[in-house]
């Protein structure tokens, strides 16, 4: 989970030297100023103190199963209820096409259908997230698979919730089912309308977009609020967040959770603007059974959890990139999953499971370690 931190600068602070201190040490040289200017000056100095910084604004909202926070730099009351209701009527829509737990929704209805054989009309929105998940497999070679769902209620991750494991048969039976290619457009001609046809191609399919449908409303936000004519903001549904401008005359501060410790601790400090950030970690849903830890990160390869590393935090130039990157730099883990981040235009941030923290090389000397996450691994 990203922790923000919105550092207060106080107002109108000048430091200025009396002509003592502008004098001291070696080579020290005084400036005369002109009788006119040095009543002119003052007065300038006490304008540019005097100049308020843009008023903040925050909302939060409980939505898509998480928490989705906007907040404002700047602009009236008015424009920033015009942000607001803009922001989060983007992430409205988002719940009402893409989340699969809605029975009434676009995507519980392609999985209701799977292997029927026909194609499932769908909007043009839900239409281009598919695809772009179905790319974000090609480009993971599936580390990243939308198909995942197929294992829903088998894994069941919660420290509340007596620890047991899969039966392995039925696990077996599951994953095979998951496949990214399994999902089938129908031919342009056959969607109709400004959506498309889909369709999963065999029984007990199922589609779960998830995390990339938060990083689709984040990135639908974004695009709002820039129309609407704002520069400075961010945008966060749960561990994806977009970062735009500035707050303060600064970049925005974002913290990486500490993998093993509590939930505000962060190992690590970043500034952000205009990009994307998210984190995907094992402390987040999962249960210990005989001194090792289960979470919910699931390889699709093997559909039991990842173990390469602890957290991965991406940061791209969209919400989607990040969170199609973030789970797969996961799974992968070390230099490879840094390869990886690299290769699609975005950089990681990766504790293994051995709690080395790993950095792509263009975060190097930008990122500002807190502390060490150096509990040894379970």
């Amino acid at each position: 989970m990203l922790k923000l931190s919105l550092n207060k600068r106080p107002r109108g602070v000048l430091r200025t030297h009396t002509n003592g201190q502008a004098n001291q040490g070696a080579g020290a040289r005084r400036t005369r100023v002109g009788q006119n200017e040095a009543m002119v000056l003052p007065a300038l100095l006490m304008m540019l103190a005097a100049t308020p910084e843009p008023r903040v604004r925050t909302e939060t909202r409980p939505m898509m199963g998480t928490h989705v926070t906007v907040t404002l730099v700047g602009g009236t009351s008015r424009k920033a209820r015009e942000g607001f209701d803009g922001a989060f009527a983007a992430f409205t829509r988002v719940n009402e096409v893409m989340n699969e737990w809605r029975p009434d929704s676009a995507l519980s209805e392609v999985n209701r259908r799977a292997g029927d054989g026909s194609f499932v009309p769908v909007p043009e929105d839900l239409c281009a997230a598919l695809r772009r998940a179905v790319r974000g497999a090609e480009e993971t070679g599936g580390l990243f698979d939308p198909t995942w769902a197929a294992l829903r209620g088998l894994w069941r991750f919660g420290t509340e919730l007596t620890p047991v494991l899969p039966d392995p048969a039925e696990l077996k039976n599951r994953c095979a089912l998951i496949s990214y290619r399994g999902l089938e457009f129908a031919p342009e001609a056959d969607g109709g309308g400004a959506g498309c046809g889909v369709r999963l191609a065999h029984a007990g399919m199922q589609l779960g977009l998830g995390g990339l449908a938060k990083g689709w409303g984040v990135d639908r936000a974004v695009e709002k609020l820039r129309a609407l004519g704002f520069r400075d903001f961010f945008v966060q549904a749960g561990g994806d967040f977009y970062a735009a401008g500035k707050k303060a005359g600064r970049p925005w501060k974002v913290g990486i959770r500490e993998p093993r410790g509590e939930p505000g601790s962060v190992f690590a400090v970043l500034e952000v603007s205009d990009a994307a950030f998210s984190t995907s970690g094992d402390y987040e849903n999962f249960f210990l059974l005989e001194g090792k830890r289960y979470h919910h990160i699931i390889d699709p390869r093997t559909c039991y959890p990842a173990m390469a590393s602890r957290s991965a935090t991406i940061l791209a130039p969209s919400a989607v990139d990040a969170e199609v990157l973030t789970k797969s730099v996961f799974i992968l883990g070390g230099e490879a999953g840094l390869a990886l981040a690299q290769k699609h235009g975005a950089s990681a941030v990766v504790v293994t499971a051995e709690g080395e923290v790993l950095t792509s090389p263009g975060l190097r000397g930008k990122l500002r370690l807190t502390r060490s996450p150096d509990e040894p691994p379970r």
